[in-house]
């Protein structure tokens, strides 16, 4: 099998399309992926899924099958070029991280993968928002250790009126933009239109303004499938005008809402919202105002002096019908601001190093995962974790990823 990077997969990718006097939307559509989706293949940002590159390969039936480009390419880069240190390598964490991943995979009494438990560290059933992350996980790791047929039909079998609802019925957003963006990653069963018409209804337009956290999450998610998307559009708008002023800079607190006594900016979420906005800038849409917006948090991150610590968070989503549900959000604040460093010009490498740094001190060696502060791994946390190294890796040339105790 030829030995490649990811982005030449994408530039044969291109290749192909581009012979074949096709535009982006048009395979998009042939295909049964978004255009963000193509665009990021094609500039190397991810690689397709098997099932994906199998489906571009019966549309242009190259010379050179995607399937095994994209599968060398996995096999070689599931770490990014630039990860290497003395004894260890960013490799070696992703691969530790998949077998444990795939060691907790939860099956049914005929052997079927169904899902991950949202704390590894104890017994119980799986939950949608736990396997939604552990898709993720094992998409960014890029490692065949298992495979994801069922428990991606099973996700799917879970939608309803207001998209993936979790333990508890009516509108999660959160649930919803997580499940959305796994099925994106590994598989076809969700159109674009169908996906973004659930992550409309999983929103409580009064309440979702205030939170900066869920608008971001479900922002992050909706540009990356339909960047000019009427309901990308209106998140961009929402998310941009619940930023608090902070000394005549305009940032992202926990929430915004009437009658708060003094809120502050936060570094969680002022984190998330550069992430979610740049992801539209990414996927090709050019607002003075995002990008404004975006230049002014990432500098006050860079700016940051306190610890990138774990933080949380109440919030009271309102239900159709019903009372509240009281949900409680933890926020890996170290892995979010390494994610909004990633593509940031001239990030001083003492502020990159600090994040990174953080991050570590959360990493538990001998699992292979990320844990909490109390102990608890819960799944989100590695999900996180892999997904901020596996940007920095791609973004900066050979920072140190790797803390001495992993390199032994």
């Amino acid at each position: 099998m030829i030995t490649v990077t990811v982005k030449q997969v994408g530039a044969e990718l291109r290749r192909l399309r581009e012979a074949a006097g096709q535009t982006q939307a048009d395979v998009a559509r042939i295909v049964g992926v978004s255009r963000a989706n193509l665009t990021q293949w094609e500039t190397g940002r991810y690689l397709p899924s098997v099932e994906n590159a199998r489906l571009l390969d019966n549309h242009f039936r190259p010379t050179n099958s995607l399937v095994e480009l994209v599968e060398s390419a996995r096999s070689t880069t599931s770490a990014p070029a630039g990860v290497l240190t003395t004894g260890g390598s960013l490799l070696e964490v992703f691969r530790r991280a998949g077998a444990t991943l795939a060691g907790e995979l939860i099956r049914d009494e005929n052997g079927r993968a169904v899902g991950w438990r949202h704390n590894l560290q104890k017994r119980g059933e799986h939950t949608t928002l736990a396997t939604a992350y552990g898709v993720s996980a094992m998409a960014v790791l890029g490692e065949p250790y298992i495979d994801l047929h069922t428990v991606v039909e099973g996700l799917y079998a879970r939608r309803s009126e207001f998209g993936w609802q979790g333990r508890s019925a009516g509108r999660r957003p959160e649930v919803t933009a997580a499940v959305v963006d796994a099925l994106f990653q590994v598989s076809t069963v969700l159109s674009a239109e169908e996906a973004l018409t659930h992550l409309e209804h999983s929103l409580d337009n009064d309440y979702s303004r205030t939170r900066p956290f869920l608008l971001a999450t479900v922002l992050r998610t909706a540009a990356r499938i339909g960047p000019d998307a009427r309901l990308t559009r209106r998140l961009t708008d929402d998310l941009l005008a619940v930023r608090l002023d902070h000394d005549g800079v305009r940032l992202w607190g926990e929430k915004k809402e009437p009658r708060l006594v003094a809120p502050e900016p936060t570094t969680a979420h002022t984190a998330r919202a550069v992430v979610a906005l740049r992801e539209l800038l990414r996927a090709g849409e050019d607002r003075a105002d995002v990008r404004e917006a975006v230049e002014v948090g990432t500098q006050w991150l860079v700016d940051r002096t306190h610890p990138d610590d774990g933080m949380m968070e109440d919030l009271a989503l309102p239900q159709p019908g019903q009372r509240a549900v009281p949900v409680n959000i933890k926020h890996f604040t170290s892995a979010w601001v390494v994610q909004a460093l990633a593509e940031a010009p001239k990030v001083p490498t003492v502020r990159l190093n600090r994040a990174l740094g953080s991050l570590w001190e959360r990493y538990e060696a001998g699992l292979g995962l990320w844990a909490w502060g109390s102990g608890d791994l819960p799944i989100w946390m590695t999900l996180d974790a892999v997904t901020a190294l596996r940007a920095a890796a791609l973004a900066f040339a050979a920072p140190p990823f790797l803390p001495p105790t992993v390199a032994e």
